[in-house]
């Protein structure tokens, strides 16, 4: 829990009123590997802060698993767009080791956001956290060579190449898994 009450003050700064009601409304929750924790057709009502752990986003398109997002200890996993837009997802999430994870229920934040104008603020600041991130993430995809991609994932998420398995990293690089080798044997 000091992990996520950092990421909050590194982001939005809040009063330790604001972290205690934050936490009165979130659920510690133990997952084992392989746990579906978001359905493709359903609307997002939970995003999850990962205390222990790897897990991921994708979707399938045309048959294959395509992974979108991939996070590991200190990070927030879930289908965004669902959870902030409240339209079903074309997205699922799942736990890839073992996870001790921090829940938040949609539904118990915007309750919280009604008495509460700090904390209200820090979900702005989040928002505008997590476009940042995906703004990086589609502009490597654009403007990156699988090389570069693969050296981005080595400087800022080296643990994800020792502990994801390498077809799961290579779709998330958006290369194949002998494209993936390739660039590993070269290193």
């Amino acid at each position: 829990m000091h992990n996520l009450l950092r990421k909050f003050q590194e982001i939005a700064h809040l009063s330790k009123e604001s972290e205690i009601m934050l936490l009165n409304t979130i659920e510690r929750i133990e997952y084992p590997a392989k746990t579906n924790l978001q359905e493709i057709g359903k609307v997002c009502n939970s995003i999850y802060f990962v205390e222990k752990g790897v897990a991921r986003t994708y979707y399938y398109k045309d048959g294959k698993d395509i992974t979108y997002w991939i996070v590991t200890e200190n990070d927030f996993v879930g289908a965004m767009g669902s959870f902030f837009t409240r339209e079903p997802s074309n997205k699922l999430v799942e736990t890839i080791e073992p996870c001790i994870l921090w829940k938040f229920d949609f539904d118990k934040l915007e309750e919280l956001f009604q008495v509460n104008q700090e904390l209200e603020r820090s979900a702005r600041l989040f928002s505008y956290y997590g476009i940042g991130l995906l703004e990086k993430r589609a502009d490597s995809l654009h403007f990156n060579t699988a090389k570069e991609r693969y050296d981005i994932i080595l400087e800022k998420q080296p643990d994800v190449l020792k502990r994801v398995p390498l077809g799961i990293v290579a779709s998330y690089l958006g290369i194949t898994q002998e494209t993936l080798s390739r660039i590993r044997a070269n290193k």
